[in-house]
């Protein structure tokens, strides 16, 4: 079940949005669940542990957060989301599903010739896609020249951009990141899914990209960190984001890579890789727990 939640940005509080956030929660397991579906019902690899990471922000995002108008994508007072890794390209399908952007039933032919939700996110074909990306570090300086462009025009939308730690590696990164702040452009949130690895595995003692704060600091960010994993924490981070005047904002999210997926948090695994009917099976039963918690 996919839940429908007004479009508020004003930060959770865990006692008077008690319900909101347990339909989050909710909704974030019923996010991972259909990643796995998708994968095991098709016989395909996926980028389970860039997806699953960002479970969370993008349910955040897409169910309470983004002002969108489904039926009207090109509505321009809307927010604008960019997917930079856009490998995880199934996490935001997922999310334009549960907004409502297309029915559930685009998913069974997921990936083949024709449908509009390919490998990586396509704006020419997927509604609500506002950025075709692909290889790292090529969606962030899209995002801030849209960031841009609202700051100049005074538009009432904001742009969001959810990039990688191991994303950080490309040097496109930082020259957008320095151009942003050295334009002020405050219209702008980046997310960046701090999940500690990459393709090539355990970042520390390889080509590290910590200490990111001090990083971002000194291109003249602001910067903010919170689980990315707690509602509550996400949305008081992104509500402080949104009332930072003068200079751009990055959210340190710190993430489990493979959150949801026994085989995959417990073991060293491929960026890429499928699932046995074992371990989509445990998966499926874990998940199957957690919903249980959540709405006992």
């Amino acid at each position: 079940m996919v839940y429908t939640l007004p479009t508020s940005k004003i930060p959770l509080d865990p006692h008077r949005d008690r319900g909101a956030i347990q339909a989050l929660q909710a909704s974030a397991v019923v996010f991972r669940k259909k990643i796995l579906d998708t994968g095991h019902d098709l016989g395909i690899r996926l980028h389970y542990g860039a997806i699953m990471s960002s479970a969370e922000i993008l349910t955040l995002l897409y169910l309470r957060w983004l002002r969108l108008d489904p039926p009207n994508p090109d509505w321009p007072e809307r927010d604008r989301f960019v997917l930079s890794k856009g490998h995880a390209a199934p996490a935001l399908y997922v999310a334009l599903w549960m907004r409502g952007f297309f029915p559930e039933s685009t998913f069974d032919t997921f990936r083949r010739l024709g449908n509009p939700l390919q490998g990586h996110p396509d704006r020419m074909k997927t509604a609500g896609v506002e950025c075709s990306t692909g290889s790292l570090g090529q969606g962030f300086p899209v995002g801030c020249g849209m960031a841009l462009g609202a700051k100049m025009d005074e538009a009432p939308y904001r742009v969001y951009t959810l990039i990688s730690d191991g994303e950080c590696n490309e040097g496109s990164i930082w020259e957008a990141a320095l151009i942003a702040a050295n334009l002020k452009i405050d219209h702008l949130t980046v997310l960046l899914d701090w999940n500690k690895k990459s393709s090539y595995g355990i970042m520390a003692g390889r080509n590290e990209v910590a200490p990111l704060r001090e990083k971002w600091e000194a291109f003249g960010w602001a910067v903010l960190n919170c689980d990315g994993h707690d509602f509550v924490e996400l949305s008081q981070a992104l509500y402080t984001a949104e009332n930072t005047a003068g200079k751009p904002v990055v959210i340190l999210c710190s993430t489990q890579k493979g959150r949801g997926i026994p085989y995959a948090e417990a073991n060293p695994t491929r960026s890429n890789f499928g699932l046995t009917e074992a371990q989509y099976q445990e998966a499926v039963a874990s998940l199957s727990a957690q919903l249980e918690r959540i709405n006992a």
